[in-house]
């Protein structure tokens, strides 16, 4: 009667114990390929399912385990030389022991099996790659990248990921999670790192020391602009985009002043034709230019993602239509007096204003590549180029004190390219709202800026007999580059 007793109350735990485990399978969140590949919110997230054997639990926490025949029940204990506790063990065979760090919590252990508590995963794969905290990485990995089936690899960021409180990111989901968001809202900083030209406005005396360019002129500030992006699924894996960015504007001025009117402008070839140049442009006592560019942007494409099978890699192939506006002014301005000198209060004047406008519209095919870094963290880049028709104008405004003002205007079609690179980051914080962060470099080749397109032939109302020709300058290239950070929704 004892031993049917006792045979009975085995029966029971077993009943129990299996019914715990299909219980903790029944409730494996999707999203994974994996039924364990679960986000750091799941209070399950480190349960573990052995592939083979009888389940029980572990030291360390609620995790089911499997006792391996080739360990022992007694090398198994809390702190065993020989086993998988807290101390130096060498392994527990398919399914580990140990208070959850895997093939013991100190230095020794070629690893446990699959359940390892919290920081083990397969074998030979402790907190640092090997069995227990501090062990040699194992031969055999999680898979080919060397990371658990939650995604986590075995290092210092599977610990941080583990961490409750504001640095842990919302992992609903697992790392396979689908990269998506409806809308998107950030400030970009861009800097104009490429385009001012060297062209040259003054000299110092006739033919004299250069003082005044275009390269004098700091474009390359930080200037802050918007950028917006919508999205609308049309079908699994597919979506149609909008976006915009731009309001980033960059001015600045130069300014040379001398005591005696020394000052030679490019209109007369710096006081060569004709000698001693023109009363309006030359002989001055100042000479200024000012410079100001701004840019928009506006996209419609058209995106299909992908995923590779464990869904640690993500990306997407993308095709659509984009336009470009990127419109500039810069004047220069001559100041003198009747006689050279500044006792006269009648001035001597020169004002030329030149006005350039790009409109390009285009299709443009690219993609981006993400890994998920960790369930709620990816780290990707995209790339994007296309052709355009770049559609330039030119407009010039003259005026000064011995001719009436008047306006020419020019404008001409030309290929152009846009080519835009990023390397992005992406925090899930909730369900709703994630932080993304990039690096933004766009390149425009092909564009009329400014600066290059004055002309320094002299207007024909000076009384010089030199050709001047309507013309615009669209083969310059300017690179703009930079940083963003902003917010994404979803709901």
């Amino acid at each position: 009667m004892k031993l049917l007793k006792g045979w009975k109350i085995r029966l029971l735990a077993g009943l129990a114990i299996a019914t715990t485990s299909g219980q903790v399978d029944a409730q494996m969140m999707p999203g994974s390929p994996y039924p364990d590949a679960m986000g750091p919110q799941s209070p399950i997230m480190y349960a573990s399912h052995a592939e083979s054997g009888v389940q029980g639990y572990s030291e360390g926490g609620s995790a089911p385990m499997v006792f391996d025949p080739s360990c022992g029940v007694e090398s198994c204990g809390p702190g065993g030389m020989g086993g998988c506790g807290p101390g130096f063990g060498d392994g527990c065979g398919p399914a580990g022991c140990g208070p959850g760090f895997g093939g013991g919590m100190g230095l020794g252990g070629d690893g446990c099996g699959p359940g390892c508590g919290p920081y083990g995963c397969g074998p030979g794969c402790g907190l640092f790659g090997g069995g227990g905290v501090l062990g040699r990485f194992g031969e055999d990995r999680c898979d080919i990248f060397g990371r658990s089936k939650t995604g986590f690899r075995k290092d210092i960021f599977g610990w941080l990921a583990s961490k409750r409180g504001c640095l842990r990111p919302y992992g609903e989901g697992g790392v396979s999670t689908q990269r998506w968001f409806d809308i998107s809202a950030e400030a970009m900083l861009l800097a104009r790192t490429k385009g001012s030209s060297d062209f040259v406005f003054s000299s110092d005396g006739i033919n004299g020391p250069r003082v005044l360019s275009a390269n004098m002129l700091a474009l390359d500030d930080l200037k802050a602009g918007l950028a917006l992006q919508g999205n609308i699924q049309t079908g699994p894996g597919s979506n149609l985009e909008v976006v915009y960015f731009g309001l980033n504007k960059w001015d600045d001025s130069a300014q040379v002043t001398r005591t005696t009117p020394s000052l030679f402008s490019f209109i007369s070839n710096f006081g060569t034709l004709p000698n001693n140049g023109f009363d309006d442009s030359d002989r001055s006592f100042v000479h200024q230019i000012d410079y100001d560019s701004e840019l928009h942007n506006g996209e419609v494409n058209f995106r299909r993602r992908w995923s590779e099978p464990y869904g640690f890699f993500q990306g997407s192939f993308l095709g659509g239509i984009r336009y470009m506006d990127i419109s500039e002014g810069a004047r220069f301005t001559a100041r003198g007096e009747f006689n050279d000198t500044f006792a006269n209060n009648s001035q001597r004047f020169f004002d030329y204003r030149v006005n350039t406008t790009n409109s390009l519209v285009g299709f443009q095919l690219g993609g981006d590549l993400w890994y998920n870094f960790l369930p709620g963290v990816k780290l990707g880049g995209e790339l994007k180029s296309g052709v355009y028709n770049n559609n330039s104008r030119q407009t010039s405004v003259i005026d000064g004190n011995s001719l009436a003002a008047f306006t020419e205007t020019i404008e001409d079609d030309q290929a152009a390219f846009i080519t835009q690179g990023s390397a992005q980051l992406w925090y899930r914080l909730n369900y709703s709202w994630a932080f993304r962060s990039a690096y933004q470099v766009i390149c425009v080749d092909n564009v009329a800026l400014a600066t290059n397109n004055f002309n320094a032939v002299p207007p024909t109302t000076f009384g010089v007999n030199r050709p001047r020709t309507l013309s615009v300058n669209n083969d310059s290239n300017v690179v703009y580059q930079g940083v963003s950070f902003g917010a994404e929704y979803t709901w």
